[in-house]
């Protein structure tokens, strides 16, 4: 009996499609169509959206790390610069004694060894580009120059007429001011 009706329901179902004018069917089919489009589309635009999302969050990942990179060299270069300046920097008392040593009378021999060992040191400071600030005879410059104290003088008024210490600088960098005496 089951089986009857089964039967009968799916003879009335075919005759219910087969008597659909054919209007309807595409009709249907366009509704449908429609709205898998959309959801096509939609899904496409998101998807879309989504890789300019991830294209641009790459691109700004890419610029900070080469950001950071130029950050970390400029640091280290930083620090190499500073510590070669704090050892040149400790060093420069040593150079001032041994140009004293050298202004005394000693014997030749002592004299003649404390010049090598000089020349020596002026070739490493010309391989570190250091190079000591003119300072006797020139205009008192403020960023050059440290005044000490300040004499009467009136033919070179402005003048460092005294060298106490020598000043250094590297390239444009200052080392040590060169402390002088300043005629006013």
């Amino acid at each position: 009996m089951e089986e009857k009706e089964n039967l009968q329901e799916e003879v009335l179902e075919e005759k219910v499609e087969k008597d659909k004018p054919e209007s309807e069917e595409k009709a249907e089919e366009k509704a449908e169509k429609p709205k898998r489009k959309s959801k096509t589309q939609a899904e496409m635009q998101r998807l879309i959206e989504e890789n300019d999302r991830l294209q641009n969050y790459a691109l700004r990942m890419k610029a900070d790390m080469e950001n950071i990179k130029k950050r970390n060299e400029n640091i280290a270069r930083d620090m190499y610069n500073d510590g070669r300046f704090d050892t040149i920097l400790s060093f420069l008392p040593v150079v001032d004694n041994l140009e004293r040593a050298m202004a005394l009378e000693m014997p030749d021999g002592i004299k003649d060894g404390l010049s090598k060992v000089k020349k020596q040191i002026d070739s490493i400071f010309e391989k570190l580009n250091i190079t000591e600030i003119e300072s006797l005879g020139q205009d008192f410059d403020p960023n050059l120059h440290n005044a000490l104290m300040q004499v009467e003088d009136e033919t070179n008024s402005g003048k460092c007429v005294t060298v106490y210490e020598k000043g250094y600088k590297i390239k444009d960098k200052i080392l040590r001011h060169a402390s002088v005496v300043v005629a006013k």
